[in-house]
């Protein structure tokens, strides 16, 4: 007759050493098993509770130049939110923008909030809605980060940097 096959611990085990034997099982299959369930959050570059930003970016501006425009994506992973604002400290405002369909070409219009709907990714484009740092304090240099905070209608606010692209690179992302 072939041994009998015993796997965890003995009968007669200290209780605790029958739970550590289990959690040495169950402790790395249930990390396999959500290995890949990592909130997709966590990776974004600038992220405040359930708002996350990436790719902020501008491009470089030349003396004399008033205003610059910006492009990022936000990703809203709660409840609906509206963008209503950015503070700067190189410029005068920071303007919300969309660009619009008109008799001849597009129209660039201003606009007081932006809606950021729940469990949705809004990009902005220059195309679409963007961003303008209005009443430059000085000329943007390729490499810069541009601090910026992001005001939204919940009071949730999201401190965003935009980096500062060589001009060819800004709207072709």
């Amino acid at each position: 007759m072939p041994p009998e096959v015993r796997t965890g611990a003995p009968r007669n085990a200290h209780p605790a050493e029958k739970m550590l034997r289990r959690l040495a099982i169950v402790v790395p299959l249930v990390l396999l098993l959500t290995a890949g369930s990592v909130c997709p959050a966590q990776s974004h570059d600038f992220q405040a509770g359930a708002i996350a930003v990436d790719r902020a970016h501008t491009s470089p501006s030349v003396v004399g130049q008033r205003e610059d425009p910006a492009f990022m994506t936000i990703t809203n992973y709660g409840e609906d939110d509206v963008l209503v604002g950015l503070t700067c400290a190189v410029a005068d405002s920071v303007e919300l923008r969309a660009a619009v369909p008109a008799e001849v070409g597009i129209k660039t219009r201003s606009l007081n909030s932006i809606p950021i709907p729940a469990n949705s990714t809004l990009d902005f484009k220059p195309q679409g809605y963007h961003l303008a740092f209005v009443g430059l304090n000085y000329s943007f240099a390729p490499g810069e980060r541009i601090a910026t905070t992001l005001k939204f209608a919940s009071g949730a606010e999201l401190a965003v940097e935009f980096e500062v692209e060589p001009t060819g690179d800004v709207a072709g992302r």
